[in-house]
C-alpha cells in the first residue's frame, strides 16, 4: 500500500495557543455597550447546534467591555477547538469567519485552543479535518491531553500527536464545496421535518376537537 505523503502533524500546519484566561467572572453587556465579542464554550456549542455549521460569526456571540491587550484578540480565519469535550466526548471545532454585521473584535476564553492555520491549509478545511470522526475519536481518547479519558482536557501538546491529511489547496476547496452542499441538504431536511411536525400537531388537535 503506498504511503500517504499528505499526513502532517497539526503543529506543522497551524500555530496553537490557549485562549485568554479571565481572572474574574465574565460580565456580559449589551452589544451597543461592548468593545468585543466573547467566545465561551456554552455559547459556541449552542450556535453550532442551531446553525448545523462549523462557521462561527462573532456577532452571534455576547459582548463584553474588553480592556485587555490586542494580542489576545482572535481574527477571522482562526479555528477554535474546545479544551474539554461535550457530554458525548465531542470536541467540535469552529472556524471564525468575517462578520459584516458589526466590527467588534473577538476574545476567546481559555476554554478553547486557538489554532492559526499556515499558508498550506485553508482555515475551514482545518476545521473540517478536526471534526472528522476518526480525529474526534483520538481527541476523546485523550490525545494531546492531561488526565484520564473520563476527564479529557486538551493541551497545546495536541500539535505533537494529531496528524491530518492535507491535500493541495485545490482539493481542499473541492472538499469544502461538497461539505457545504451537504450542510444545506441537512438544513433543508430539518426544516421539512419541523414543518411536517407542526402540520401533524395541527391535524391531531383538529381530530381531538371534532370528538368533543
Amino acid at each position: 500500500m503506498p504511503q500517504n505523503t499528505n499526513l502532517r502533524f497539526l503543529k506543522e500546519i497551524a500555530d496553537i495557543r490557549t485562549g485568554y484566561t479571565f481572572r474574574e467572572k465574565v460580565e456580559e453587556v449589551a452589544t451597543t455597550d461592548g468593545t468585543a465579542h466573547i467566545a465561551q464554550i456554552k455559547d459556541v456549542r449552542e450556535i453550532a447546534e442551531a446553525t448545523n455549521s462549523y462557521r462561527l460569526e462573532p456577532s452571534k456571540l455576547p459582548a463584553i467591555d474588553w480592556q485587555g491587550k490586542d494580542k489576545a484578540l482572535v481574527k477571522p480565519g482562526a479555528v477554535i477547538l474546545p479544551s474539554r469535550g461535550s457530554r458525548g466526548g465531542y470536541f467540535q471545532a469552529s472556524c471564525v469567519v468575517s462578520d459584516s454585521e458589526d466590527s467588534l473584535p473577538l476574545v476567546v476564553t481559555s476554554q478553547f485552543l486557538v489554532l492559526t492555520p499556515k499558508s498550506e491549509v485553508l482555515p475551514e478545511f482545518l476545521c473540517w479535518s478536526l471534526n472528522r470522526s476518526h480525529i474526534q475519536f483520538l481527541l476523546s481518547q485523550g490525545a494531546g491531553s492531561q488526565g484520564s479519558s473520563m476527564a479529557v482536557m486538551l493541551k497545546t501538546s495536541i500539535g505533537n500527536e494529531i496528524k491530518l491529511d492535507v491535500p493541495s489547496i485545490e482539493t481542499q476547496k473541492k472538499i469544502l464545496h461538497l461539505n457545504q452542499l451537504w450542510e444545506k441538504e441537512q438544513a433543508l431536511t430539518q426544516a421539512l421535518l419541523e414543518n411536517r411536525k407542526m402540520m401533524l400537531k395541527g391535524m391531531f388537535q383538529q381530530l381531538l376537537n371534532e370528538n368533543k
